[in-house]
């Protein structure tokens, strides 16, 4: 079952309500051009050239059960920057980090997820918040997050 909606998620900007604040940099920049739903493959797309700080949030559509199994599916294309680095893709859950990663700039085009299995019940309309962030001009893609009772 889908637990949220690619045109569903909106950007946070009050940092008072970000579960990544404390990774912002005091240079992060992002126009509301660099993340939309792609057509083709109707996932959130994030363009890192034009916002390479991005926190975007959305209530969840169904309930969770302790048990349940939470699936998160993105992908980055080919990753460059002029100097290495590393890219951040994360997901909270009623504000707690549920899963992260971090991914060495430069770096192959990969396919990334997880199964999060929850541990307590939370009802439908809890806030999920999904962040990335990189320097350089890259694409990220959040393709979906969905829900498997456990």
């Amino acid at each position: 079952m889908r637990l949220a909606t690619a045109e569903g998620w909106l950007r946070v900007t009050d940092p008072t309500l970000d579960v990544f604040a404390a990774l912002r940099p005091p240079d992060a920049t992002c126009d509301d051009a660099g993340y939309y739903v792609e057509p083709v493959t109707q996932a959130l797309e994030i363009q890192t050239e034009v916002c390479d700080y991005l926190t975007v949030a959305q209530a969840t559509l169904e309930p969770l059960a302790p048990g349940d199994v939470v699936a998160i599916r993105a992908f980055h294309y080919e990753l460059q920057a002029p100097e290495p680095g590393e890219g951040y893709l994360g997901f909270a859950l009623d504000g707690r980090i549920e899963w992260e990663v971090h991914v060495p700039i430069p770096g192959e085009a990969e396919a990334l997820g997880a199964e999060i299995v929850i541990d307590r019940a939370l009802p439908a309309g809890t806030e999920m918040q999904v962040h990335v962030h990189n320097h350089g001009a890259n694409s990220w893609e959040l393709r979906s997050v969905m829900v498997t009772p456990g």
